[in-house]
């Protein structure tokens, strides 16, 4: 009789969308492809979502081993279901793997019930687990894994990975199939693995392991699962590669999703972390998903505009006078952008971050900047001691909160270690950058003061950083829409500093879902954009603006954005704003003409009720500008 395995990978449910277990899918399709392994052991369930305990011990029978994968959104939910099924079965072997264990934990001295870790990647390992356990041999001489030997002393085999060139696919051996009918009608997303591996070492970042070179998957097994992802009618396929685009044949992997699209209709969209230095092929590639309706927007990624920060992380980014150039180009082939900074690497100052988000604008980033709070993960360099030590790195794990997710089932198992305070960087610095950050990119990035912040920009020499700055000092001190949502939103930012849970925004209006900060900012001020406007426009009668002008750009600003309800409108200037702004947008030379015009502004499919409409366009159109209105000359 075959000894039952079971594997236990829960995933963060959005809506009724959830990931294949992939990790513990690639586990177990490389150990069974072996007719040892396949002959003595059977793969008898995957545990896929955060069922409840009793439902897991159900479905759990005889188990020989479990294996559990291991993030941060899941781990307390792990260690509690291996307690609970070590108590129940315990000679069942219970070994975990994943990024949240780190080479130097005490996991095993903490948690009596865990047998074996396996670090980094975990196919040859895991194999060779199953193998020794069948034969009844020990586990010495096993890479990747710590263990107990027979006298309850921790043992360590060393660190080192392989080709994976012989890695069958978890979508083409059939380990997904008994998934595809579950009864909850799920719709599953996918992830694509053409490559492992990074060239590059980020001190935030714990995905460049053991210093291997790439390593490629063979284009046959990439293309099949493609095929299959295609065939099993998944919307969304996430590339999971450090940097699509690298290499040559991406455009080609790229070219191949595309055909799959055009003959079955999916996957529907793909995403990807896009190489940061390879502009040609990643412009290339994403004109091809944009053609056809599959981009998620092009990653211009940065993390940090600061030197100094830059080399503090071990990081090296794209040229900063080429960011306009290839703004530029995503500009005229209409393809969305977005740019990312971390919130909190070492170095950085209240001052040289806000300064760098206005960078950003000043180069020409006007569609889309996602800020991130720096998260410290367990096999990072910004975790080591001595590092944190040296700069003066201060934490605080805060419980685990998905933006998006239903009220009820928002707050998860896991948690995550924020930085909170730097040698540079004060815990009430962090809280004054995260407003600073989410005032960008609501009430420019998505268009409510885009206007005149640009018009301000470009005819009054005033900076970005100068305008956004006055704006939060200017409202905090007033009461209003605007500087009631500013002081609400930093009493929530500042709870995560003593590990209270992270609710970003909770308004029933828009739905039983949670919001991010700048999300939530954005939907108060359209909740109320009248009120919005009237206060914004006391404040930006301090800078002078001829009457005429500022009347005709007020009308012009509240007209270009979305809101749920009627969305045409047409309005005679006797300014050509439409070209003036295109042209800077553009990064062309722009000055405003007198010139009499009739303008169109619109938008297409907007929701009328608020919840929709801060699903479809504040939520799903984050990326893709569907606050402004379209705008043509009559």
């Amino acid at each position: 009789m075959k000894k039952n395995i079971y594997f236990i990978q829960p995933n963060t449910l959005l809506g009724n969308s959830i990931y294949y277990p992939y990790a513990v899918g690639v586990l177990s399709s490389y150990a069974l492809q072996f007719e040892d392994i396949n002959s003595e052991y059977e793969l008898a369930g995957i545990i896929f979502k955060e069922d409840s305990s009793e439902d897991v011990m159900s479905a759990i029978k005889d188990p020989f081993l479990v294996g559990f994968s291991n993030y941060f959104w899941n781990y307390n939910y792990n260690l509690e279901q291996a307690k609970n099924i070590k108590e129940k079965y315990p000679e069942c072997t219970i070994v975990f793997g994943g990024h949240q264990v780190s080479r130097n934990s005490d996991f095993l001295e903490k948690y009596p019930f865990i047998d074996i870790l396996i670090f980094g990647e975990g196919e040859i390992p895991f194999t060779r687990i199953l193998r020794a356990l069948a034969a009844g041999k020990t586990l010495e001489g096993i890479p990747n894994i710590s263990y107990r030997n027979s006298d309850g002393g921790i043992l360590k085999g060393e660190d080192k990975a392989e080709g994976v060139e012989n890695y069958p696919s978890p979508y083409l051996t059939g380990v997904f199939d008994k998934l595809l009918n579950v009864p909850e009608n799920l719709e599953f997303n996918a992830q694509l693995e053409t490559n492992r591996g990074c060239p590059y070492h980020c001190s935030f970042c714990d995905w460049c392991d053991y210093d291997l070179p790439m390593r490629l998957f063979p284009m046959e097994r990439v293309k099949k699962d493609l095929e299959w992802i295609s065939e099993h009618n998944i919307s969304y396929c996430m590339c999971v590669d450090s940097n699509f685009g690298l290499f040559p044949r991406d455009e080609e992997i790229a070219e191949f999703a595309v055909s799959m699209k055009k003959k079955n209709g999916f996957p529907d969209k793909f995403g990807a972390c896009f190489a940061k230095d390879k502009t040609d092929r990643i412009f290339t590639i994403n004109k091809l998903f944009n053609d056809v309706g599959m981009s998620k927007g092009v990653s211009l990624a940065f993390q940090s505009m600061s030197e100094e920060v830059l080399e503090n992380i071990s990081r090296k980014n794209m040229n900063k006078d080429k960011l306009s150039d290839q703004l530029e180009l995503y500009h005229k082939a209409g393809i969305p952008t977005y740019t990312e900074l971390i919130l909190g690497l070492p170095g950085e100052t209240l001052k040289s971050f806000s300064e760098g988000i206005c960078e950003l604008l000043e180069r020409g980033q006007h569609d889309s900047i996602n800020v991130f709070r720096c998260e410290v993960y367990p096999n990072s360099t910004l975790s080591n001691k001595d590092y944190m030590k040296k700069f003066g790195i201060k934490t605080a794990i805060n419980k685990l909160n998905i933006n998006h997710c239903a009220i009820d089932s928002a707050v998860f198992s896991g948690g995550l270690e924020y930085i909170i305070e730097t040698s540079t960087m004060s815990e009430e610095d962090l809280v004054k950058a995260t407003i600073f950050s989410a005032c960008i990119q609501s009430v420019h990035c998505h268009g409510l003061l885009q206007c005149f912040a640009i018009y301000l920009h470009n005819a009054k020499g005033v900076p970005y950083y100068n305008f956004y700055d006055a704006f939060i000092n200017y409202f905090s001190k007033h009461e209003g829409v605007i500087g009631d949502t500013i002081r609400r939103i930093s009493k929530c930012i500042e709870s995560t500093a003593h590990s209270e849970v992270d609710l970003s925004y909770i308004n029933r209006e828009f739905g039983d879902i949670t919001w991010p900060y700048e999300e939530a900012m954005l939907l108060d001020y359209i909740y109320k954009l009248d009120d919005f406007y009237k206060e914004a426009e006391e404040f930006i009668k301090g800078y002078g603006i001829e009457e005429d002008i500022m009347r005709e750009l007020m009308s012009y600003q509240k007209n270009t954005i979305v809101v749920p309800s009627s969305n045409d409108v047409t309005e005679k200037y006797s300014y050509d704003w439409k070209t003036y702004f295109y042209n800077i947008l553009a990064n062309k030379d722009a000055s405003l003409e007198k010139k009499e015009t009739e303008l169109h502004f619109f938008a297409e499919d907007v929701p009328a009720d608020w919840e929709n409409y801060a699903k479809k366009i504040i939520w799903y159109g984050r990326r893709n500008k569907k606050t402004i209105r379209i705008i043509e000359k009559v």
